[in-house]
């Protein structure tokens, strides 16, 4: 049974001090990062695929993703990497030239694991805290479900097509939501759509298809606020088991 590990909103700075609303990012990376080797180490998880979705860096700098790099290490294999609002596609793609998809415009991935098809969308714009996917991304997703029709299918993204009842993140989603959500309607195929970028544990359900967003490594944000403001709970990240055609998926946080 293939066992998926998803990590999310990273926020990493070249400086390695350097904080996010008073949180040290690359402290906080290193110790979730601790606890699930740890996990690992103890047979408590065992994952075929690494998935990173999104706000790798906060900074932008090109010197960050050698450290994410670095921070993996011997997991890069395993891994997909997939940008957030924050991130920088050129120096993600330097950075990673082992990880990048071959069209330039766009960092995707799609992968087989087990029985099961992985696809990772980049909605990414530059400057932009909003996302978007766009006419030829969604034509690229079109093609590849159908082209592994009989392959049970999770979609990953950084900016989660659905609202999740914090009206000042939700004005920063993605901006072709409706348009996703069509691509897969009546595609039996894809199981659940799993996204960050809200920095929350929230859940949606439109017939079978789960939609689901992934707490911070770092810092986490209060649900159901009108207004920015911070949960005070532990990082977490998602697991998730591909049984057969059943998904199932948990959340894990690290202990207070």
């Amino acid at each position: 049974m293939p066992c998926i590990l998803q990590m999310t909103d990273l926020h990493l700075m070249s400086d390695p001090a350097g904080t996010l609303k008073d949180v040290c990012t690359r402290a906080e990376v290193e110790r979730v990062i601790a606890y699930i080797r740890e996990g690992v180490d103890a047979g408590r998880w065992s994952f075929d695929q690494i998935v990173v979705t999104g706000d790798l860096a906060h900074d932008e700098q090109r010197e960050t993703y050698d450290v994410l790099r670095e921070l993996l290490g011997d997991w890069l294999p395993k891994c997909k990497l997939l940008l957030g609002n924050h991130d920088n596609r050129p120096f993600v793609r330097e950075a990673f030239p082992d990880l990048a998809s071959d069209e330039p415009d766009f960092f995707t991935f799609s992968c087989r694991v087990g029985n099961w098809r992985l696809i990772g969308l980049d909605s990414h714009i530059p400057g932009e805290v909003e996302g978007l996917l766009g006419e030829r991304q969604l034509l690229w997703l079109t093609e590849e479900l159908r082209s592994h029709v009989g392959q049970p299918t999770v979609l990953f993204l950084h900016h989660p097509p659905f609202e999740v009842g914090s009206a000042w993140v939700d004005a920063l989603g993605l901006r072709d939501a409706q348009s996703l959500l069509q691509v897969v309607a009546g595609v039996p195929q894809v199981k659940a759509i799993c996204c960050g970028h809200v920095h929350q544990d929230r859940e949606k359900r439109i017939g079978d298809l789960q939609l689901l967003t992934t707490p911070s490594v770092v810092i986490q944000f209060g649900v159901d606020s009108p207004e920015f403001s911070l949960d005070f709970i532990p990082p977490g990240f998602r697991i998730l088991d591909l049984d057969g055609n059943v998904f199932r998926s948990e959340v894990v946080r690290l202990p207070e």
